[in-house]
C-alpha cells in the first residue's frame, strides 16, 4: 500500500518543480540549486552533471527530463519529510546505475517508489540500490 501511495504521490506530484521554476533557468541549473541549497553559478560542474543525468535517464526510462526531474525533487522531499537527508545528485545518479543494459518501457517513478520506500525502511541509499538491483536481478532484468 505504502509503494502505491508513493508511487501516486511522485506522480500527482510531478508538477510541484514544474509549478516552482525560477525564472525560466535550465532544468539542469534548477536541479543543481535544489541540490546544493542555494544558488550555484551557471557553470558550476554540477549544472552539467545533472545535463548529462538527465539525457542518459530520459533515454532509460519512459518519462521525459521534466517529469524525471519532478520525480527526483520529489522523492529527495519525501526522504527529507523523513528525517533522511540524501542529495539529489546521489538519488539521480543512483537510478541512473540500476540497469547494466538498456531494457525498455521502465518507468523511472516505480523505481524512485520503491527507492523511498527502502530509504523509509531504514536502508542506506547503497543498500537500497543493491536492494533494488537485487530485485531486478532475481527478474533477468539487471
Amino acid at each position: 500500500m505504502k509503494v502505491r501511495c508513493s508511487v501516486v504521490v511522485l506522480v500527482l506530484m510531478g508538477m510541484l518543480f514544474s509549478a516552482t521554476a525560477h525564472g525560466g533557468e535550465s532544468i539542469e541549473y534548477q536541479l543543481a540549486v535544489i541540490n546544493a541549497g542555494g544558488v550555484v553559478p551557471k557553470d558550476d560542474i554540477t549544472v552539467a552533471r545533472f545535463r548529462s543525468l538527465l539525457k542518459q535517464l530520459d533515454d532509460t526510462f519512459v518519462e521525459d527530463k521534466q517529469q524525471i526531474a519532478d520525480m527526483a525533487v520529489k522523492a529527495r522531499k519525501l526522504l527529507k519529510d523523513e528525517g533522511i537527508d540524501e542529495k539529489l545528485l546521489n538519488i539521480m545518479e543512483g537510478m541512473n546505475k540500476l540497469f547494466s543494459k538498456p531494457i525498455e518501457n521502465q518507468k523511472y517513478a516505480e523505481y524512485s517508489a520503491a527507492y523511498v520506500l527502502l530509504r523509509q525502511k531504514g536502508m542506506s541509499h547503497a543498500e537500497a540500490f543493491d536492494g533494488l538491483k537485487g530485485i531486478l536481478e532475481s527478474m533477468g532484468i539487471y
